[in-house]
């Protein structure tokens, strides 16, 4: 079997789930954006080997009015769920504690899985839904730090990624534009690829139905 990195999910081959192989540095890379993205959520738990009791101490029952997320990056992850500014403050109020567990359990589902890739990485299908949104969530944060807001955006990072000669070291910005195009990009086809072996396992679905991802 080749050691060679695929950035994409395929069917195991002796049980059920889904396997993506990543190398060393792959794995790196994915476990500091998990990492950075479950530091923005605030969460209290990074750690997958947290402590039941440990998660139980962390709930807590609704308080006052909640403030709206400065990060622009968070608020992709924690938006407005109305127009209306106090409906949308009260909506924030009884259920932002709860969403923020949520992505946050699954981004440690994820970095779990990928922690535990030598070289690949398995998803049974038990948490295939948490470990397609949390990198969904990835994709969410980065495509805010690139100022992806349609197709179009989109299209240039995917063109950015591609390039096989990088900016040079001396150019910070561009360098790391095009590191986190490069990241954005492999975390696409992970998400695209997993979402798609989901939907063609749903009943009556057609064999190679695509999956989709938002930009």
């Amino acid at each position: 079997m080749s050691d060679e990195p695929v950035w994409s999910f395929s069917r195991a081959g002796d049980g059920p789930g889904y396997v993506a192989r990543l190398d060393g540095a792959g794995r790196a890379v994915l476990l500091d954006v998990i990492d950075e993205v479950l530091r923005l959520l605030g969460d209290p738990l990074t750690s997958p080997d947290a402590t039941d009791a440990e998660r139980w101490s962390a709930l807590t029952i609704p308080g006052p009015p909640l403030e709206v997320p400065q990060d622009p990056a968070v608020r992709r992850l924690l938006p407005d769920a109305s127009p209306d500014a106090d409906v949308a403050a009260e909506f924030r109020r009884l259920t932002e504690d709860d969403l923020r567990a949520t992505k946050a359990a699954g981004l440690r589902a994820l970095r779990a899985a990928v922690d535990a890739g030598r070289p690949e990485v398995l998803v049974v299908p038990s948490e295939a839904g948490r470990v397609a949104a949390a990198l969904t969530d990835l994709r969410l944060v980065l495509s805010e730090r690139l100022g992806v807001r349609d197709d179009d955006d989109a299209e240039a990072v995917y063109r950015l990624a591609a390039e096989e000669e990088p900016p040079s070291p001396a150019d910070s910005v561009a360098s790391m534009r095009h590191f986190l195009a490069a990241v954005y990009a492999v975390l696409t086809l992970l998400q695209e690829s997993l979402v798609g072996l989901m939907l063609e396992e749903l009943p009556g679905a057609a064999p190679g139905r695509p999956g989709t991802a938002p930009a």
